[in-house]
């Protein structure tokens, strides 16, 4: 895969997005050439020591394809948590890699392979790489936030072409952020209600069957009902997109960007729900673009790939 018809530009960067269910590895030059890709399992059940197992053989594979006149001058790790990005500390972590917070991505990659190592939250590498190579027609002055709809909800925010990381590296983790569920009367993180698995809640509560209330179900499963034209579930994604509308609405009077991106797997979807979307953000007359992330499970390793040409070869933007 390339972006682009120049010639290959040497230094390359061996970029890995470590997802819950897949390794993304890819060797990416100064002008977004992929020149050659890998995925593995992540096996995430087995642990941090398996999982690094896993980038050391994808690291290993990558290294083997390098074309002849040009060298490796850093790697770029993508990876959820919140990560430190100058040592490259997972600081905290979901729970989907047991073992997985505290590990020293930095130091361990850098020390094994003696290259340079740039390791950040896979949200803003995402967002990084959409900018770079999305075709969202932004500037290297560019302010923008991405949301990502999955499993969960997370985001990043980059303004005046730098990424916002924040003091304790949690600028974008807007799932974790606290809104009011009507339907509950109670305070519930904005992911319990705007994600993949928040449409699944919102479904739940409108049907309000209490044996389904143990079972997960997600957004998908609700997205088909809906298709089948599902009464319940056409209120669901009405609802859960009246509150995707809400945290949108705020993010572009907070930080007031060029652009909204949204990714994740829900605009696998969006046929069902981007009208909904716009139609709400019309009529509390948002002008800011939004958009959808173009470029799927590659952004990370884009975005990974880019951040160690910022921070460590200083291309000039």
């Amino acid at each position: 895969m390339s972006h682009g018809a120049k010639p290959v530009a040497a230094p390359v960067v061996i970029a890995i997005d470590i997802g819950g269910t897949k390794i993304r590895g890819a060797l990416i030059d100064r002008h977004a050439n992929m020149l050659a890709g890998t995925r593995y399992a992540t096996d995430a059940s087995l642990g941090a020591s398996h999982v690094l197992g896993v980038i050391e053989a994808t690291i290993e594979e990558l290294q083997q394809q390098v074309p002849a006149g040009t060298s490796v001058c850093g790697i770029g790790l993508s990876s959820a948590g919140v990560i430190e990005p100058t040592s490259g500390l997972v600081v905290s972590s979901a729970p989907q890699i047991p073992g997985w917070a505290g590990t020293p991505l930095g130091a361990h990659f850098g020390d094994r392979y003696q290259l340079p190592v740039v390791a950040d939250n896979d949200a803003n590498c995402a967002l990084v790489g959409e900018i770079w190579c999305g075709r969202h027609g932004l500037g290297a002055n560019a302010s923008a936030v991405m949301l990502t709809l999955g499993t969960g909800l997370g985001g990043a925010v980059v303004t005046n072409g730098r990424l916002l990381t924040g003091r304790h590296h949690l600028t974008g983790h807007f799932g974790i952020a606290r809104m009011w569920d009507r339907h509950s009367q109670t305070e519930v993180k904005v992911e319990h209600l705007v994600s993949g698995t928040g449409l699944g809640n919102v479904y739940r509560q409108i049907v309000a069957l209490p044996e389904q209330l143990d079972h997960p179900f997600g957004g998908a499963a609700v997205m088909e009902r809906f298709a089948q034209g599902d009464a319940n579930a056409s209120r669901a994604v009405e609802r859960w997109c009246e509150h995707l509308v809400l945290q949108v609405f705020n993010l572009h009077w907070m930080i007031d960007p060029d652009v909204i991106i949204i990714g994740g797997g829900m605009v696998d979807s969006r046929e069902h729900w981007w009208p909904m979307l716009e139609a709400g953000l019309a009529a509390r007359g948002v002008q800011v673009p939004v958009a959808v992330a173009a470029m799927g499970n590659d952004a990370g390793v884009y975005g990974a790939a880019r951040l160690v040409f910022e921070r460590l070869v200083m291309e000039p933007r």
